[in-house]
Order: structure tokens, then sequence, then C-alpha cells
């Protein structure tokens, strides 16, 4: 079990973070994470978390892993690759994307909901102005 930090994590995040994760017929199974990532390190997550605090650099890279993996779930949902649903899910939890409070028992959209159900409507045929 490798537990001593090397320069080259900070590449090999983000070439981890860079792609979803894909079954041997090449099927999206999952989107990267940093327990995915510790795995391929055959390290546990806490080693992981003690690189972040001890190395700048490493974090740093590290937080922009986190924003591919953002990305990669918005242009996933978007283009239908991914599950709008679970790829919302994952975004408000982890990123606090599309959380705004409802007034008076009202729903509101996000501009994240509207962006989504454009995407939707235009892949479904459906006329965008109807609601």
């Amino acid at each position: 079990m490798a537990t001593a930090y090397r320069k080259k994590y900070c590449d090999e995040v983000l070439e981890h973070f860079s792609a979803m994760r894909k079954n041997k017929k090449g099927e999206i199974i999952g989107a990267p994470s940093f327990v995915s990532f510790a795995k391929t390190l055959d390290v546990p997550l806490s080693t992981i978390e003690r690189w972040r605090r001890e190395r700048e650099e490493f974090d740093k890279a590290c937080r922009d892993a986190s924003e591919l993996c953002r990305q990669l779930l918005i242009d996933g949902a978007l283009s239908g690759r991914v599950n709008v649903s679970a790829a919302k899910f994952i975004l408000s939890g982890e990123y606090g994307m599309g959380k705004e409070k409802k007034k008076s028992g009202d729903a509101v959209l996000t501009d994240w909901d509207r962006r989504l159900l454009t995407a939707l409507a235009q892949r479904l045929g459906l006329d965008e102005g109807t609601d």
C-alpha cells in the first residue's frame, strides 16, 4: 500500500477526474470521486484527505478536479449521457447547485433547473415555450 505522497498525484487526480468512470464495454458506471481515486492508488480516503491538508499543491489539484467532475456531470446531463435526476442529486448535494428557498410553498426553478428542462425539451422535440 502506497502511503508516501508524490507530486505526480497532482496530475493523476486531474486525469482521474477528467472522464466518467466506465466499464469494459465503455458504458458509464459513475462519476469520478476521491474514493475511486484513492482506490487507484491503493490508499484509504483518509490518506487523500491528509495529503490535502499537508500539501497545498495537492489540495489545489483536488479542488480543480472537483470542478472537472462538476462540469462532467453538467455536460453529461445536458447531453443525455448521464441521468438528469442523478446528476442533479449529486450536484445539489456535493456542490450546492440548484438550492433556493421556496416562498409561500411555491416551487422555485433555479437557472440550473431551467437549463436542464430546456435541454430535455430540445432532446424530446418539445416546444420550449410550453409550461
